[in-house]
């Protein structure tokens, strides 16, 4: 008999208390048994610690900061200690659907081929039975070869909703330059080396979207064409700086100058505006 692999289910926390053990109950519920969750408890000040402690499930593996390291600390070192054949994503105020991860293990054990493997998710605020409009683009870009167009452009993933290959994503970790948009920057890396990312066409999250985050708040201070511009030029000057050239590459480049003549338009638009 073959033995199923191993999962490892990584989650960061921060200041989650409201939601936590919501998330946490998800996870030790999936029809999949077989895996580890790391949480990440980085240096929460409110009842997220209270609350991981209380459970007992020995699948849960708890790795405390006393000082906040930021998000993308959190994701390396769940990632580094993982024992898993692969490594599902989860945030602290998700919910999964019960066979979340049974259907993306058996998804990527299905198709050797496929790298990293996502999902479309129900966005709500919330109320899980009252859903939001969903995600155009997530919706459109279901295989390899339509994902990687969108991503010369765009973010097109759901970053909570994916399962990764384990040695894929040690390789590739979180790049600590790419804050806010450290997602994108790992599918573009990924994308660059010829791996393939693929979307399960359904949804197995609940995906809570909160307006005033630290995330969102960041994002919508800026220009969000400049911020995407930037993200593009940091993974260009890093795959250049290790002598890596290809069409993908090449693409994203060029999509740059869009998204710098869409912010210039955003700017002046921004600034006639506020003249008057």
């Amino acid at each position: 008999m073959v033995l199923k692999p191993f999962i490892s289910v990584i989650l960061p926390v921060y200041n989650a208390e409201q939601y936590l053990s919501a998330s946490i109950d998800s996870i030790l519920e999936q029809s999949y048994t077989h895996f580890e969750l790391i949480i990440v408890n980085d240096g929460s000040t409110d009842g997220s610690q209270v609350i991981i402690e209380h459970y007992t499930d020995p699948r849960i593996i708890n790795i405390t900061h006393t000082q906040n390291k930021g998000l993308i600390a959190s994701l390396n070192e769940a990632i580094v200690s993982a024992k898993g054949d692969m490594i599902v994503r989860m945030d602290a105020d998700d919910i999964a659907f019960k066979d979340r991860v049974q259907k993306q293990v058996q998804y990527l054990l299905d198709h050797p081929a496929i790298d990293i493997v996502g999902t479309h998710a129900v966005f709500f605020e919330t109320n899980i039975n009252s859903p939001m409009v969903n995600w155009e683009l997530d919706l459109k870009t279901i295989t390899p070869s339509s994902i990687k167009k969108a991503l010369t452009w765009e973010n097109c993933m759901i970053h909570p909703s994916i399962c990764m290959r384990s040695e894929i994503a040690k390789s590739l970790l979180y790049n600590a330059h790419q804050k806010n948009y450290e997602d994108y920057d790992l599918w573009l890396r990924a994308t660059a080396t010829n791996l393939n990312i693929a979307k399960i066409d359904e949804a197995l999250l609940y995906y809570r979207v909160q307006p005033n985050s630290i995330t969102q708040s960041s994002i919508r201070r800026g220009n969000f064409y400049f911020q995407k511009a930037g993200v593009k030029f940091r993974f260009i000057s890093n795959c250049l700086s290790k002598g890596k050239l290809n069409l993908f590459i090449i693409k994203v480049f060029l999509s740059t100058f869009a998204d710098l003549f869409l912010g210039i338009g955003k700017s002046l638009k921004n600034n006639k505006r506020d003249s008057k």
